[in-house]
């Protein structure tokens, strides 16, 4: 028995996406012809439709431009990577130091893939691209790349709860922050407090707040050669960073850090 013929996609025309968008026409066509927004859709005709995915793709860019960036930007992550912003779109809206931009669009990849995910596969390389050879004339852009990084993990709120918190702190001298920011973000997906004290934590200072807070642990980080600190009463202590030798269960990477933090829990 022959089986029946599928039923043809559904599609819009541009009049009725327009509408269901609450734009004008003219937006959308300046839309393709601008950013030349690849359609999933058949198209066998001089009219353009639109399926489901396509609207999908739309709305997405439509709400990314409320939420700050650019249009262009905005086109790029609702079409052009399957709705999450890859390394080239971040940097070209920190090279604009279009800063904003530039937060929403890692806010937008946090919700989507979360911290460390997001860490390793947009906020590192970016870094990394902008400490090349041309360092010295990219300060700029680093900081404001690193001030949207922090922007965006800082809407990520950490749990409150009675179980003791993990404490985070650079080492004194240590002004890299982003690293232990991210590690408190990450901590907070996993329904983890973490209390971080910022950059150039001196020994002493450190010592107090650990007697006030009284930590499941602490976390030091040094991206320089560091010694450990004496005598600090946590039941414990997590090094980590490239300052600090290598030791068999200290973390490497962001995940890492997380597991061991989150292993007893």
């Amino acid at each position: 028995m022959n089986q029946p013929a599928p039923a043809p996609a559904v599609t819009w025309t541009a009049g009725a996406v327009a509408r269901m968008l609450g734009l004008p026409a003219s937006t959308l066509r300046a839309w393709h012809r601008r950013y030349d927004l690849p359609l999933s859709a058949p198209q066998p005709g001089s009219h353009r439709r639109y399926g489901r995915a396509d609207i999908d793709a739309l709305l997405r860019m439509r709400h990314l431009i409320e939420q700050g960036l650019s249009t262009e930007a905005a086109a790029a992550r609702a079409f052009r990577t399957g709705g999450r912003t890859d390394v080239g779109t971040l940097l070209t809206a920190i090279r604009q130091l279009k800063i904003d931009t530039a937060t929403a669009l890692l806010e937008a990849h946090l919700a989507d893939r979360g911290v460390p995910a997001t860490w390793d596969e947009l906020c590192r390389p970016a870094l990394d691209a902008l400490c090349g050879p041309d360092a010295d004339r990219c300060i700029d852009l680093v900081h404001g790349l690193s001030w949207a990084v922090a922007a965006a993990l800082h809407r990520i709120p950490s749990p409150t709860g009675a179980a003791p918190p993990v404490l985070l702190a650079c080492v004194d001298g240590e002004r890299h922050t982003l690293p232990l920011e991210a590690l408190r973000a990450a901590l907070a997906e996993h329904g983890r407090a973490a209390l971080f004290l910022g950059a150039s934590v001196p020994e002493t200072a450190l010592g107090h707040a650990v007697d006030r807070v009284r930590p499941a642990a602490v976390v030091l980080w040094s991206s320089r050669p560091a010694v450990p600190p004496s005598g600090l009463r946590t039941p414990r202590l997590v090094l980590a960073g490239p300052g600090w030798p290598p030791a068999a269960g200290r973390p490497g990477t962001l995940g890492d850090a997380v597991s061991l933090l989150t292993a007893a829990d």
